[in-house]
């Protein structure tokens, strides 16, 4: 872990090669809009909104002041990842609760173009240990539809346990859906 300024910076190592999370930045807008508009299908089965609409300048700035806010609160740590200079999806720490609970929930998705190549592994080893030895917390816990077997087999390899299943949980594409959740102790 390093900081660019005010920007945490995590590196891992990928089976596709070395990868950095970078909290989102200005610069990175063209290239985050690209991706999210060529994803929009490959994501629309796993997010709760998933759209063209928000990929613009003025939505991305506001959206960089929200996160910046809840990066200064400690509320939240948002993460580009990137492949050299390819951005190739995020990772998100969200939800911190700080006092009896210390924990988090944490978030990821990793362009089409991008799979299979540990990316997504390697980005949540990076922010689970970012969570454990960064930021003090004893829990992470990570929500996966029961049919995405591919974002199972990522929490599974980086150690989280299957927890149960929330029922109705996010609404995705219009309809309530269960989540299996999966978390992992910094004791663990």
């Amino acid at each position: 872990m390093s900081s660019r300024g005010t920007h945490t910076v995590l590196n891992a190592q990928a089976k596709g090669g070395a990868i950095s999370l970078v909290h989102p930045r200005w610069a990175d807008f063209d290239a985050w809009a690209a991706l999210r508009r060529e994803n929009t299908e490959y994501l629309r089965p796993w997010e709760p909104d998933v759209s063209t609409h928000g990929l613009n300048r003025p939505a991305y700035r506001g959206r960089l002041s929200r996160l910046k806010k809840l990066v200064q609160q400690d509320r939240a740590y948002p993460f580009h990842i990137f492949r050299g200079e390819t951005l190739v999806g995020a990772c998100n720490v969200t939800h911190i609760e700080r006092g009896t609970a210390q924990s988090a929930k944490l978030g990821y998705w990793i362009g089409e173009q991008f799979i299979g190549r540990g990316f997504a592994r390697a980005s949540v080893g990076a922010a689970t240990t970012f969570c454990f030895n960064g930021l003090g917390l004893h829990r992470v816990e990570a929500a996966v539809q029961s049919d995405n077997a591919a974002s199972m087999k990522v929490l599974q390899s980086q150690e989280f346990i299957f927890e149960g299943t929330a029922r109705g949980m996010l609404k995705i594409n219009g309809e309530w859906r269960d989540h299996d959740i999966y978390a992992k102790l910094s004791s663990d």
